[in-house]
Parts: structure tokens; C-alpha cells; sequence
């Protein structure tokens, strides 16, 4: 087919023409990209192949039309794709196998099917991919349901494994040991909700808090038999554990399907505990840099000098952090770092150390730039804005850790003022929108 791939001419160079093929059909047909690679050396004039990326074949050919060329592999791979490969054939004897193991779904090709009612089917999709090293393919099996709502199907997976599309024994454990009975334990919609209810997920495990996006599916649910005063209480713990810039999309949907609305701080894209949590986050700020002054004795009076002497300050005295801070507790919450929210598993000592540099730093530039607000930026990371803006919080916690870990032929005095400076430019240059300030 056309779209598999395409034969272009290249002007300079030393390649002719470039071979590109469709990413998918790259991952999928691994095995033929490679087989075009080596028969096109056969093609009259191709003097030189370079498979320069996986999608990506680069020919050297003077003076062949491109038009010749895509002919020709035209004719190859269409016989070549029409083959049937010996994985094919393996995977065909899983289809079966799986048939076998799993009574009552229905086969086609590579997809086993079971209508359960009119709300619900349960699916069990092989899928093949190749390994890492030659001859070495995988196999994927994935259970999943497929609910029947007013408006749409929607898809929830239940379980998912790979395994070496050789090793027989082992897909007909998953299968008849894992797979059937992951969606054998959801009968019915109704023992999903009553799985959900529970705040267990229903993948296979049932891990609690069920992840956020099964919550999506759960309050369609919900919504579809009526239950709107339940389903307005899963929306609004979805909005609240979602990131600012996605919750506009979450109170358009509870609009849209007639829930009850949603509470929202006075800023729709922060909740009413964002918008507590800042104030009392700005509120407390002064104290906090207060800490950093009484630890490292420097006159806070924010001003870039101070910076450096606090930097310096921090080298010479690890330990009266960690004793100062030993009892404390951080009181910003992980998701105020951001993208960096999966990664904050670092000491309370060290994450306090963080929040008291972070509220000076702020007061720094509030000082050189009047104005400047405490926000929520779209990831949901603390930061500040003014006609742009800028994440703070996880930019102190990618350096802190310098002065006390550094080698002294790795440590820059000026680190602490080159970030402030950093932000006072982000700060500046307009191209932030700041939706995520604090009212007021």
C-alpha cells in the first residue's frame, strides 16, 4: 500500500533519494524494512543503502528516477508482504490456543470476544512485536471491557502481559491463570461500580486508589443509570486530584453530562484547597526565609549579593540543616513540584531546605520586580508570574542539593544567583500565560 512508504529524491548530499516508512509500519514490519534494505542493493544503479534510523533508508543512486525505484520496490514488497511469516503462524496457534483456554469468546484473527449484555464485552487482543535481538518476538496479551454508554463505547483495560512468543507453556498460564480470571471477576457494569465504590481499581490486582482515569470511566457510569449525586462526588475528586490546565476539560464534561457543579476556587483552574494552600503559602513565606537567615546568619535583605552569601553559607553548614530540620515536615505537597511530583522522594530535611530557599527566593523577586505573584503553573508546580512566569519550587530542588554534595572543583558559587536571574528574564518576557495566579 502507498502509505507504507515513500520514495523521495534528495538534492546535495551524498544519498539520491530517502526511503521513509510509516512509524507504525516501521515498529510492526520491523522484519520487512529490513528485507527492503537488503534487496535494494539488487536494484539496478543503487550503488549504496544506509539504514539511517529505523523508519529511515537513505539511497545512493545516480541518475535513477525515484519514480524507477518505487517501482521496483513496489513489486518486492507487495510479494513479500503477502508472505506468511513464521511468527504469523505462531501467533495464529496463541489466537487458537486462546480460543481454547478462554470458552465462550469468540476468535477473530488475533481478537477473542465475549458479549456479556448489552452494557458489556470482555476482549482479550494479541499483539506481536519484535525483541531486542534477532528472532526474538514477543507476544502481548491485554484483557480489557468495553462499556456501552448513550453517547459512546468506552474502553477499560483489565490486564496486560508480554511474554516470548515461544514459550507456549507460559501464555497458556496467562491466559487460563490470569487473563480469564481478571475479567471472569467483572461479571456485570454493576461490579465494576461496586469495585469502584470501594476505590479499588479494576485492573487486575485492584489497586487502591484506583488510578485517575478509570474515574472518568466510573462517573460515565454512574451518570448513565441516573446516579448523578454519586457521580458529582467522583468528578469532584477527579478535579481536585487533576493538574490546573486539565481541569477546564473536567468542568466542561460535568456540564455537558448535566452532574451537579462542581466547587472551584475563585480561579476555575484552581481548587478552593490550591487557592488555601497558596495563600497560606504566601502568608507563611516571610517566615520561612526567616529560618534560612537564623541557619546561615545572613541578612536576608534581598538583594543578589545575599544570594551568594547563602550559598556559601549552605557549603559550610550540611549538618545544621539536617539537625534544624530533622522534626519538621514539608508543607508543600508533592504535586507542587510538577513534572517533578513522581520523583520527590527525598528527605523531609532536605525537602523543608527546598521550601524555606524557595520563599526567599521569591522574595527576591517580588523585590526586583513588583508585582510578582505565587501561582500554580499548568503541571501544577509552585512557581511565580508577572507578565510571564516561571516553576520555581522543582528548579530549587534540581540545585539544592549542590552545596551539600558537590566537589569543590564542581561547585559554583553563583548557581543560587544565576537561577534568580534565570527567572527574573522568564519572568519578564510575556509569553506566559499566568491562569493560575491566586485571586486578589
Amino acid at each position: 500500500m502507498d502509505e507504507d512508504w515513500s520514495i523521495s529524491e534528495e538534492r546535495g548530499g551524498p544519498a539520491s533519494h530517502v526511503l521513509v516508512f510509516d512509524e507504525i509500519v516501521a515498529s510492526d514490519r520491523e522484519d520487512l524494512v529490513a528485507e527492503a534494505v537488503e534487496f535494494l542493493p539488487s536494484v539496478r544503479g543503487v550503488t549504496a543503502v544506509e539504514h539511517v534510523e529505523r523508519n529511515i533508508v537513505e539511497i545512493t543512486a545516480p541518475g535513477v528516477p525515484g519514480g524507477h525505484l518505487t517501482r521496483r520496490l513496489r513489486r518486492w514488497w507487495d510479494e513479500a508482504a503477502g508472505q506468511q511469516r513464521s511468527w504469523m503462524a505462531a501467533m495464529d496457534q496463541a489466537a487458537r490456543t486462546a480460543a481454547g483456554l478462554a470458552p465462550g469468546f469468540e476468535r477473530d484473527g488475533w481478537r477473542l470476544t465475549r458479549v456479556v449484555d448489552a452494557e458489556l464485552t470482555h476482549t482479550i487482543v494479541l499483539d506481536h512485536r519484535f525483541g531486542r535481538e534477532p528472532d526474538e518476538h514477543v507476544l502481548s496479551v491485554t484483557a480489557a471491557v468495553r462499556l456501552a454508554l448513550p453517547e459512546r463505547d468506552m474502553h477499560q483495560p483489565v490486564a496486560h502481559h508480554s511474554l516470548d512468543l515461544a514459550d507456549r507453556s507460559a501464555f497458556a498460564e496467562v491466559v487460563s491463570g490470569q487473563i480469564r480470571p481478571s475479567l471472569d471477576a467483572l461479571p456485570s457494569v454493576d461490579a465494576m461500580l461496586e469495585r469502584w465504590g470501594q476505590d479499588r481499581s479494576v485492573e487486575a490486582g485492584g489497586r487502591r486508589p484506583y488510578p485517575a482515569f478509570e474515574a472518568l470511566t466510573h462517573g460515565r457510569m454512574l451518570v448513565a443509570r441516573g446516579r448523578l449525586p454519586e457521580a458529582h462526588v467522583i468528578y469532584q475528586h477527579h478535579y481536585e486530584r487533576t493538574q490546573p490546565r486539565q481541569r477546564a476539560y473536567v468542568l466542561g464534561l460535568v456540564e455537558q453530562l448535566g452532574v451537579p457543579p462542581l466547587t472551584t476556587g475563585v480561579n476555575p483552574h484552581l481548587s478552593a484547597g490550591d487557592e488555601t494552600a497558596l495563600r497560606d503559602w504566601h502568608a507563611g513565606a516571610a517566615g520561612r526565609a526567616g529560618m534560612l537567615q537564623r541557619l546561615t546568619g545572613v541578612p536576608l535583605d534581598g538583594s543578589r549579593r545575599s544570594l551568594d552569601e547563602v550559598w556559601g553559607r549552605m557549603r559550610l553548614s550540611a549538618d545544621r540543616f539536617r539537625t534544624a530540620f530533622g522534626d519538621d515536615k514539608p508543607v508543600l505537597p508533592n504535586s507542587y513540584y510538577g513534572v517533578n511530583a513522581s520523583r520527590v522522594t527525598v528527605e523531609p530535611w532536605f525537602r523543608v531546605t527546598v521550601e524555606v530557599l524557595t520563599a526567599y527566593l521569591g522574595m527576591v523577586l517580588t523585590e526586583k520586580e513588583p508585582g510578582t505573584r505565587w501561582a500554580l503553573a499548568g503541571d501544577g508546580e509552585l512557581g511565580m508570574v508577572l507578565r510571564g512566569g516561571t516553576g520555581l519550587l522543582s528548579r530549587v530542588l534540581g540545585i539544592a542539593e549542590l552545596p551539600f554534595e558537590a566537589a569543590d572543583d564542581e561547585f559554583d558559587p553563583r548557581r543560587l544567583r544565576r537561577l534568580a536571574d534565570d527567572m527574573l528574564r522568564w519572568l519578564g518576557d510575556g509569553r506566559y500565560d499566568p491562569q493560575m495566579e491566586l485571586p486578589g
